[in-house]
């Protein structure tokens, strides 16, 4: 009975290390545009349309070699966004939530429907980051996490509102 017990716990104290699995496609260099109508305040709800492009000189790579023929895509995205907090030098001092559909249009001519959510970090709110699911299509069931990169909001943000957010060297990873 001692032996039995000495070896399940060296198995249970023991386990194989884990692997990290290698995503389906790595975006480097996206860009894009996201449009807030009316401009984003506090208290306010806006309605979103956006644009995103890595058609860029850095195509995507697949890292898990399951997709190279998809070098880039366009996607346009329409959602919602809101007003979660203010201060502490945000995006125009404001920390938001966008929720969205979006349409993905691969660089092969095949298409993917997803679900996007992104958000200011509270702990850093100059940044926007989140997290997308493929529904349909191509590349459908993989997880989207998004890292912004470079942000800059519309010049008179601060005093007019939050109505156009520029992105530039996104990084977007498909796995």
């Amino acid at each position: 009975m001692a032996i039995f017990a000495m070896a399940a716990t060296a198995v249970v104290v023991s386990p194989a290390p884990a692997q990290a699995a290698l995503g389906d496609l790595l975006c480097t260099d996206s860009a894009g545009y996201v449009l807030f109508e009316p401009p984003l305040r506090p208290g306010v709800t806006s309605t979103v349309t956006s644009h995103v492009s890595t058609n860029s000189p850095t195509p995507c790579l697949s890292p898990n070699g399951s997709h190279p023929e998809l070098d880039w895509y366009d996607e346009v995205m329409n959602g919602t966004a809101t007003v979660s907090g203010v201060g502490g030098g945000g995006i125009c001092s404001l920390l938001f939530t966008l929720t969205g559909t979006g349409r993905i249009t691969w660089s092969d001519g095949t298409t993917s429907d997803d679900e996007i959510t992104l958000q200011t970090d509270p702990a850093n709110p100059a940044t926007l980051g989140g997290s997308a699911i493929i529904t349909s299509g191509t590349l459908q069931g993989d997880t989207v996490t998004l890292v912004a990169g470079l942000v800059t909001p519309n010049v008179d943000c601060a005093t007019a509102g939050l109505s156009r957010l520029n992105f530039d060297q996104a990084i977007n990873t498909f796995s």
